[in-house]
């Protein structure tokens, strides 16, 4: 199975000048704990719920004036709508990561896959090996 069949096709973006304040306001009104940063439809970063608070209120940076470029995660991971499941598992678990843009052929963000999508799709073992990857980069 390929993660085109399984990702999630609503993905929410913000330009690298939206402030944390804002991106807060965004992950809350939509319920997610990650948003995609992309510039003319090219996926340029991430940031998540606990990017803001570790590397944002932690530090005591103004939240309202603050940029997530000063504290996005850069040139992240991506995967291929073709990829398989288990491929896109078993590189989550590599870099340790629960969530991961999906790109097309021409590097579009064409949808989010989380270890929760693929997890229906995988056995007991990947699943078990992807959260054990997951968990290991929290510590």
């Amino acid at each position: 199975m390929n993660i085109k069949e399984i990702m999630n096709s609503n993905v929410e973006t913000i330009t690298r000048t939206t402030s944390l304040q804002e991106a807060a306001e965004l992950m809350q009104k939509e319920n997610t704990g990650f948003l995609v940063i992309a510039e003319n439809d090219e996926f340029i970063g991430s940031i998540t719920d606990r990017d803001i608070v570790v590397r944002g209120i932690a530090e005591r940076l103004e939240i309202d004036t603050t940029a997530v470029q000063e504290i996005m995660t850069p040139n992240f991971l991506s995967c291929h709508e073709e990829h398989t499941v288990d491929e896109v598992a078993n590189h989550m678990n590599e870099e340790h990561v629960q969530r991961m843009p999906v790109v097309n052929s021409d590097n579009q963000i064409t949808g989010i896959v989380s270890i929760g999508d693929m997890a229906q799709h995988l056995s007991a073992e990947a699943v078990g090996q992807a959260l054990k990857g997951i968990t290991e980069s929290c510590d």
